[in-house]
This record gives structure tokens, C-alpha cells and sequence, in this order.
């Protein structure tokens, strides 16, 4: 955890980091061994584990005995939508994925859209109050996330629906490439109380996009090496209190074929060096 004043960030190791495909107890590994106090892990991901013979709830232990404590990212399937998703993730039922994440002890889920739904956006925040009060029976926090080639595309349509739904358990996700990938409204951000942001995902990119968002997204950066201004999205961040569950999400071939402990240190190196340039540079 790192104090800047009197604020404390937990660090969050999400999956695509060191590659969707990694297993657990390698990555709950270079999660503790490289100073994270969260992890994530998908439904997919417990599923195979359990074609392996480790159960939800030995999977949970297994991060507890390290230190860690756990989000799923993601749960899909929430809202009515025939149209097949080409989501890796979306083999998994929400009710499984929920059963999942109470079982493993997890403390907060991602809720993802995609591109189409078979109801108006705006009815969507009747659904993801439903998703939220499933989530608090177990006592689970729910964050959506907004995504710019989902139905969910922004900021604006996303805190719309989380507003909507009213829910105390249900937040945001703010994830920096998707934010400056669609609308990049800073002075909406800044009417976002802080406490409705329950994560942040820390990545970069190049200023201009460089093709189709949905093939770009594969090629993030390391927070720094691109031409996002991070260090302003950092410090509105701050100033609205919505600093607390910070950490990279940088999917990339590069740091998916490096070593997962080399991955998962330095992606948390260079966000905490992002992060305190940004606060005390």
C-alpha cells in the first residue's frame, strides 16, 4: 500500500497484466511477491480450476494465505442480449459467475457490456440495480465498466446508469485508456464523487489511435510510454477522492511473454511512478 498525504492506495494486479491465460496460483504469486495487495481473477478462470480439482473456495484460500484479497473481473451475461459476444469471458452465466465470486470470497466484481443489448441503454440501470442487490446479499461490491466499443461506451453513459440504479454497493471502474479512447469529459469526472469510483486501471497510448479500438485495446502501453495525459486524469482522480483501488491493466504481447513476476513488478513500478509524479512532481 503507498501513502500520498494522509490517502493509502491498495494496489490492484489485474489479469491482463501478465496475460489472461496465466494461472492462478502463479499469478496470486507474483501478485504478493511483487507488493500488490489485490488480485484479480476471471469466472473462466475458476472454472478451469476446478477441471483441475481446486475448488472456488481452495482457490479464495490460496489468496488469503498470501495476502491478497480478490475482484473477478468480469461478470457478463447481466442484461438481455441475443446477439453472441466474441468475449472470451462471455461463456460464463452471471448467475455462475456470481455463485463464483461469493464462493472464492471476493470482495468487488466488474460488470462489462458489450456491444449490443436487446434493451434501451438507459433500462439497463434497472438490470445492474438487480446485478447489485444479487451482489449484496453476499456482501460484494459491483463496479461497471464503461468500454467505447460496448453499449456502455463512456463515462457519461456509465455513471448515468450507475446513478440510475441507485445502489450503495454499485460503482465505477475508471480505466484510463478507455476514458481518453471515448469521451475523454474531465469536467464530468469531476462531478463523480470519489467514492463511487471502486477501481481505477492504470494504462497507456498513443495520442492518436493507431487502428480499430477493439484490436488497439491488445496493444496498450506501460503507464508513461504513450501520449495520454495521465498524470491530469491522476490528479482529478485525487481531487475528487477516487484514488483508492489503483492499479495497471496493460494488456500487451510485451509484457504477456515476459517472465509473469517481471511483468507484474514492473507494470506496479511504473504506476506507482506515474502516480507520484503526478501527486508530488
Amino acid at each position: 500500500m503507498t501513502r500520498f498525504g494522509t490517502r493509502s492506495i491498495e494496489w490492484v494486479l489485474w489479469a491482463g497484466t501478465v496475460g489472461f491465460g496465466t494461472g492462478l496460483v502463479e499469478r496470486f504469486e507474483a501478485a504478493a511477491s511483487a507488493g500488490y495487495q489485490r488480485v484479480t481473477l476471471s469466472p473462466p478462470d475458476v472454472v478451469r480450476a476446478g477441471t483441475e480439482g481446486v475448488t472456488a473456495g481452495e482457490v479464495g484460500r490460496r489468496a488469503r494465505d498470501l495476502g491478497l484479497r480478490l475482484t473477478v473481473d468480469p461478470v457478463m451475461n447481466w442484461y438481455p442480449d441475443s446477439a453472441p459476444s466474441p468475449s472470451r469471458f462471455a461463456g460464463v452465466s452471471a448467475d455462475d459467475a456470481l455463485r463464483i465470486t461469493d464462493a472464492v470470497g471476493a470482495e468487488s466484481f466488474s460488470a462489462i457490456a458489450t456491444a449490443t443489448s436487446d434493451v434501451p441503454i438507459d433500462d439497463l440501470a434497472a438490470h445492474f440495480a438487480a446485478l447489485c442487490d444479487r451482489a449484496a446479499d453476499f456482501g460484494t461490491r459491483v463496479h461497471l465498466e464503461f468500454i467505447p466499443f460496448t453499449v456502455i461506451r463512456d463515462l457519461r453513459t456509465g455513471w448515468r446508469l450507475v446513478q440510475a440504479a441507485g445502489r450503495p454497493n454499485g460503482g465505477l471502474v475508471f480505466d484510463t485508456w478507455h476514458f481518453f479512447r471515448s469521451d475523454p469529459d474531465f469536467d464530468l469526472l469531476r462531478t463523480v464523487p470519489g467514492e463511487r469510483i471502486f477501481q481505477v486501471q492504470l494504462d497507456d497510448a498513443p495520442a492518436v489511435p493507431d487502428g480499430p479500438l477493439r484490436e488497439e485495446t491488445q496493444r496498450r502501453l506501460l503507464p508513461g510510454d504513450g501520449g495520454l495525459d495521465l498524470a491530469r486524469a491522476v490528479r482529478c482522480l485525487e481531487s475528487i477522492g477516487g484514488l483508492g483501488c489503483v492499479g495497471p491493466e496493460v494488456i500487451s504481447p510485451t509484457l504477456a511473454a515476459m517472465p509473469i513476476g517481471s511483468a507484474a513488478e514492473l507494470a506496479l513500478a511504473r504506476s506507482r511512478e506515474l502516480v507520484d509524479k503526478a501527486l508530488t512532481g
